[in-house]
């Protein structure tokens, strides 16, 4: 639409609303650039002996690739026979439930 030919009140509207979209994009743009020297310190922090695992790109970029994201839902029986693993094996080697180091 042509300037012209809109009312005074259409005219903000066009302006509030670029302003709007162009805020949109900025905040975009602050958000990338963050998440990039967020992933670029990890790198350069695991090359100096750090510890950190470099993220999975869906981990970096959530939502962004939601066909390789997998979700991971754990069968509750597995998971009940690994704690009573864990407490059986620490009841043979004589630990206390409370974690036994404790003076």
């Amino acid at each position: 639409m042509q300037y012209w030919d809109m009312t005074y009140g259409e005219i903000l509207t066009e302006i509030r609303g670029s302003e709007a979209r162009r805020r949109a994009n900025l905040q975009e743009q602050a958000l990338i650039a963050y998440r990039q020297s967020e992933l670029t310190s990890t790198l350069v922090s695991i090359i100096l002996g750090g510890r950190q695992k470099v993220p999975s790109i869906t981990e970096a970029f959530p939502g962004i690739f939601p066909e390789q994201e997998q979700t991971r839902q754990q069968n509750w029986q597995l998971m009940k026979a690994r704690i009573e693993q864990f407490a059986a094996a620490r009841r043979k080697r004589g630990e206390k439930a409370d974690g036994g180091d404790h003076a």
